[in-house]
C-alpha cells in the first residue's frame, strides 16, 4: 500500500448512500474547513526508481492498483495487469527500473506484484535523431468484496498543470491523490481542492514536495470536509507531475465501486467528454430492482474554479446527432464550487457530452453499473462507477489508445462537436490493420477494432472538435454478479513527447 498523508487514523467509514431524484443535484453539504494554517504533516515517499535517462527520453507514470485506503474489511484478491508497448520510432523501454521486451505487435503484459505495484515507464530513442514514445495501461479488477469494481488508467506523461474532476470525500468514500515525479529533479506541487460549497482547505496549504522517481499520496478526506462532490487541480514547479486520483466507495456494507482518475482538459469555455456509456435505468441503479437501488447515479460534474458564477449548457452527442440535455441549458455554477447534473432519463447508448459556458470550467461524467442486492434485504445494489474526463482539444492529431483484453472488453468511442462530418484514421502500431472511421456532425461512433489489436493509433487531419476514449467492461461473478465499468483515456503522442522530456541540466 502506498504511504499517504493523513492527519489522523482512517477508520472504516460506512454510511447509507444519498438518493437523488431531480435534474440538478445541488443539495447543501456540510463542510469543515481548516481554521488557520494547518501543521505540516510528514509525507512518506514510495516507489523509488533509478532512472538512467539520456536526453530525449520520454517518461510516463503508471499508477499502482487501489490500495484499500477505505480500510475495508472484506478485501478480495484483485487481478491487476500493466500492458506496455513502444509507439512510433524504435525505442528501448524500461519499467520500474527493469528492461521491457515489447514491440508494436507484441506488447508486454505484466501481472502479479510487478503488474500491480505501479512504476515509471521510460522510452529511450534508438538513435539521437528520432524521438521515442511508449503507451501503457493499468487495469485492476475485483469481482467481490468491499473493493468490488474495475479500475483503469493509462501510463501518462507528467504535466505542470493538471485537472481532475470526480470522486468524493463523503462518509463511506476515500479519495487518494497520488503524485508521481517521473523526472530527475525534485518537484514542488500545489494541490487545490474544490467542493460543493467552494474551495476546501488542505493540510500544509496543499503543498507537497516530490523527490525524483518517487510517489507521494494525500488522502483528501483527511481535510475534514465530508463532500460527495469534489474536483482538484495540481500545479508543479521545477518539473512535471503525474497525478492520479484513486477512489473507493462503500454504501454501508455494499460495495460502491473503485476507479483511477487521470487528468482531463484544463478549464475552458467549451469542453467535450467522450465515451459516456449510459444504460437502462435498472442497469445503472436509478430504477429500483426488487426494491433495491444504487446510492450513485450517472451525472455530469462541472467545477467552476473562477471567482464569478458560470452559466453552462449541456448537449448530448449521440448516434443520432446533437441533442440538448433537457433542464440543463442555463445551469449556474457558483464561484469555486462543484455541481452535479443528473443524466438519468437519457436513453441508453454511447455519447459524448459537450459543455459550453460563459466562464472557464472543467467537467467529467460518472457512469454506474449495478450488480445484485448486497447484503440480502439491505435495499442497496452493489455497483461500480467510472469517470470520463473532458478531453484536451486537438488530441486526435496523433494519439494512442490501449485496448486491454485480459479479462476485460474494450470499445473505442469517438465523439465530434464539429458542424460537419469528420474522419479519423485508425491503425495498429505495427501497421497490419488500418481503417478510416466517419464521424457524423455532432455525434459519437463506436469504432470496430479487431480482437487481435491491442492498441490503436488515431490521427485526424482536422482534430479540432474530436475526442476519444476506451470504454472497458467486465462481468463479475459471485454474490454480486453484474457488469463492472472503467474508462481509459487516449494519450496524445505529441503532447506526451513535449511534456515528458527529462532535463539533465
Amino acid at each position: 500500500m502506498s504511504p499517504h498523508l493523513s492527519l489522523g487514523p482512517s477508520p472504516v467509514r460506512r454510511a447509507a448512500g444519498l438518493g437523488a431524484g431531480v435534474v440538478l443535484l445541488a443539495g447543501a453539504v456540510g463542510l469543515a474547513a481548516w481554521a488557520g494554517p494547518a501543521p505540516a504533516a510528514p509525507i512518506r515517499e514510495v516507489g523509488a526508481v533509478g532512472i538512467d535517462a539520456p536526453a530525449g527520453t520520454a517518461a510516463y507514470g503508471c499508477p499502482a492498483a487501489p490500495a484499500n485506503t477505505l480500510s475495508g474489511v472484506d478485501v478480495r484478491q484483485a487481478t491487476t495487469t500493466t500492458t506496455i508497448l513502444p509507439v512510433g520510432s524504435p525505442a528501448s523501454l524500461r519499467y520500474a527500473g527493469t528492461a521491457v521486451n515489447a514491440g508494436p505487435s507484441s506488447p508486454t503484459t505484466l501481472t502479479g506484484p510487478q503488474g500491480s505495484g505501479g512504476g515509471i515507464l521510460t522510452a529511450a530513442p534508438a538513435n539521437d535523431s528520432s524521438p521515442a514514445g511508449a503507451a501503457g495501461a493499468v487495469t485492476s479488477a475485483t469481482d467481490a468484496g468491499d473493493l468490488r469494481g474495475l479500475a483503469a488508467a493509462p501510463c501518462a506523461p507528467g504535466r505542470s498543470v493538471a485537472w481532475i474532476v470526480g470522486g468524493s470525500t463523503a462518509l463511506g468514500s476515500s479519495a487518494e491523490l497520488r503524485l508521481t515525479n517521473p523526472g530527475v529533479t525534485t518537484v514542488s506541487a500545489r494541490v487545490r481542492l474544490y467542493g460543493s460549497a467552494g474551495a476546501i482547505s488542505l493540510p500544509s496549504n496543499g503543498e507537497v514536495v516530490v523527490e525524483p522517481g518517487k510517489t507521494s499520496s494525500l488522502l483528501l478526506e483527511s481535510a475534514g470536509a465530508a463532500d460527495p462532490r469534489i474536483a482538484l487541480s495540481v500545479e508543479s514547479d521545477g518539473g512535471s507531475i503525474v497525478s492520479t486520483l484513486v477512489t473507493e466507495g462503500l454504501d454501508g456494507e455494499t460495495p460502491a465501486g473503485v476507479e483511477m482518475l487521470t487528468p482531463g482538459a484544463a478549464p475552458a469555455t467549451e469542453q467535450t467528454i467522450p465515451a459516456v456509456a449510459l444504460a437502462k435505468a435498472a442497469e445503472q441503479g436509478s430504477e429500483a430492482v426488487s426494491g433495491a437501488v444504487s446510492s450513485d447515479e450517472p451525472v455530469l460534474r462541472v467545477v467552476n474554479p473562477g471567482d464569478t458564477p458560470a452559466t453552462v449548457a449541456v448537449t448530448l452527442l449521440g448516434s443520432a446527432g446533437p441533442t440538448p440535455l433537457p433542464g440543463a441549458q442555463a445551469v449556474t455554477i457558483d464561484p469555486g464550487s462543484v455541481f452535479d447534473i443528473t443524466l438519468t432519463g437519457v436513453d441508453a447508448g454511447a455519447y459524448g457530452i459537450r459543455v459550453t459556458s460563459d466562464a472557464p470550467v472543467s467537467a467529467a461524467a460518472r457512469m454506474v453499473r449495478v450488480g445484485g442486492e448486497l447484503p440480502a434485504r439491505s435495499g442497496a445494489l452493489a455497483h461500480d462507477v467510472a469517470w470520463s474526463q473532458a478531453a484536451p482539444s486537438g488530441a486526435l492529431a496523433s494519439a494512442t489508445a490501449l485496448m486491454p483484453r485480459d479479462g476485460v472488453s474494450p470499445e473505442l468511442v469517438i465523439s465530434s462537436t464539429a458542424g460537419e462530418a469528420r474522419t479519423v484514421d485508425l491503425a495498429s502500431p505495427d501497421g497490419s490493420w488500418s481503417t478510416t472511421v466517419d464521424i457524423p456532425a455532432g455525434s459519437s461512433v463506436t469504432a470496430q477494432v479487431p480482437a487481435g489489436v491491442s492498441a490503436v493509433r488515431l490521427s485526424a487531419a482536422r482534430p479540432d472538435g474530436l475526442s476519444a476514449a476506451v470504454l472497458l467492461t467486465r462481468e463479475a461473478s459471485g454474490d454480486a454478479a453484474g457488469p463492472l465499468i472503467a474508462v481509459l483515456p487516449v494519450i496524445a503522442d505529441s503532447a506526451a513527447r513535449a511534456s515528458t522530456r527529462i532535463s539533465l541540466g
